[in-house]
């Protein structure tokens, strides 16, 4: 390497990553803020295939398409009287579900001009919720912006993690062939989110009150993140709901086989700092196949303080350890790979980065890291995709897992081909990987050049 790459590189390691690591402090806006490369090359992704789609190049085999090119997971939703078709981002991490509502000249918007927007006059079953509605004091206390009896019911920017504004509404959603009314949803104006590439907004999955989940009465949803170009898998999202009478609803076509290991979803404990999310119960750590016996019992537990645990994020890229855990972990990786001749250009002292140089990198055994959850047989035995991944140029391989504080995140990377389902009602996640045989992902191109922004340009997630 001459000397001028080798500084690009000495830079490079210099700015990974400058993005928050306090989980503990507003966790949505980091996720959002670290999310948005990934959904702007998947929202990308997704519109351009919907053009080849209409254009007659590519087929949906009589099924809604979902899209996951950088990690992120694209789908349609129909909204309004007479059915009005906006692709949005589906977010586990936030509840809301918005999109970008009408022509609108004094909104500030960083949205492409050509982004879908939803029109309200154009469906009859539109519906602004008042101030004075119990909807609207029960769903956003003091934060409405309300003045006067008969105002519409706003959310204030940022209130629900993503950087946009609003009225609530409700109007009729359908799914498939099936019609729902009445479903609150954000009908956003102010939109300061310049990454969806043309995706009209975000369908979030989280267990609030305003989630597609609680107000369906979704019963379990699934989704599968495969990386760009991988042709032997592709991403999808599914859910049932509807209690008693399920329906169903498919964007994609669900893969089958492959080994099944499943582990409770925890119910919310008193004092928890984000009871909404999808917190597991991680219970160890394995390289190698080796316990890391370092890291003791009970250490990812949520804490009496409402601190602590892990969740699990469909949008946030990289994971996320508690810097304990990570201090533990990161010198295990260096040991087993340095004991092959290949040595770290990342300091000793940089805690925050773990790189080699790929032309050494690619010849070493990789040791093989395993989340052990809580359950029979519950380890997810991660691919070396899942955790590492190549930058500047392909010269440099970097893990993507990180220290925090606070809590800790199990990004789309970590959780990229196996199928994830999350039983809300029986209390469960299942993850399975492919079927045996099938061939895995071997190169994340688009999730590389996406971290890669998110790394050489933190000004964009500060």
């Amino acid at each position: 390497m001459g000397v001028a790459a080798m500084a690009a590189s000495l830079l490079f390691l210099l700015l990974l990553p400058l993005a928050p690591a306090l989980v503990s402090s507003t966790p949505y806006a980091m996720m959002a803020k670290e999310a948005r490369p990934v959904i702007k090359q998947s929202a990308k992704a997704y519109m351009e295939q919907k053009v080849q789609v209409q254009q007659g190049i590519a087929s949906r085999s009589g099924q809604q398409m979902a899209t996951d090119s950088s990690g992120a997971l694209v789908f349609d939703l129909s909204i309004g009287t007479s059915p009005q078709k906006l692709s949005v981002v589906m977010d586990i991490t936030t509840e809301l579900v918005w999109a970008q509502c009408d022509a609108c000249s004094s909104c500030v918007r960083f949205t492409p001009p050509t982004t879908p927007t939803f029109l309200p006059n154009n469906s009859r079953s539109f519906a602004v919720v008042g101030c004075t509605s119990q909807t609207c004091q029960r769903m956003i206390p003091g934060e409405h912006g309300c003045t006067h009896d008969d105002d519409p019911c706003g959310y204030p920017n940022d209130f629900y993690g993503w950087n946009t504004s609003g009225v609530l509404a409700t109007d009729t959603f359908t799914f498939g062939t099936t019609p729902v009314p009445g479903v609150l949803f954000g009908c956003s104006g102010d939109i300061m989110v310049p990454d969806l590439a043309g995706a009209s907004g975000v369908a979030g999955f989280s267990r609030g009150p305003l989630s597609l989940v609680s107000q369906l009465n979704i019963s379990s949803f699934t989704y599968f993140i495969t990386p760009h170009g991988d042709p032997a898998s592709k991403s999808f999202v599914s859910w049932t709901w509807g209690g008693a009478a399920d329906h169903q609803f498919a964007a994609g076509q669900m893969l089958t086989g492959g080994r099944r290991s499943s582990t409770p979803l925890l119910a919310a404990k008193k004092n928890q700092m984000y009871p909404d999310l999808y917190y597991v119960n991680l219970t160890g750590l394995q390289v190698d196949g080796q316990l890391l016996t370092a890291i003791p019992p009970g250490f990812f537990d949520v804490r009496p303080t409402g601190t602590g645990g892990v969740f699990l994020s469909s949008t946030l890229p990289v994971t996320y350890l508690e810097e304990a855990a990570y201090n533990v972990l990161r010198p295990e990786l260096v040991r087993r790979i340095q004991s092959q001749g290949v040595a770290q250009v990342t300091a000793d002292d940089d805690v925050n980065n773990l790189c080699f140089l790929t032309r050494d990198f690619s010849g070493v055994k990789i040791p093989g890291i395993a989340l052990v959850f809580d359950g029979a047989d519950a380890t997810m035995e991660l691919k070396v995709e899942n955790y590492f991944f190549a930058v500047a140029d392909g010269q440099l391989t970097c893990l993507t897992i990180l220290p925090s504080i606070g809590g800790s995140i199990l990004g789309s990377l970590l959780q990229a081909g196996r199928t994830m389902t999350y039983d809300i009602h029986g209390g469960q996640l299942t993850f399975q990987t492919a079927a045996a045989g099938a061939p895995m992902p071997g190169v994340w191109p688009m999730i590389m050049a996406t971290l890669l922004v998110w790394v050489l340009c933190p000004e964009n997630f500060l």
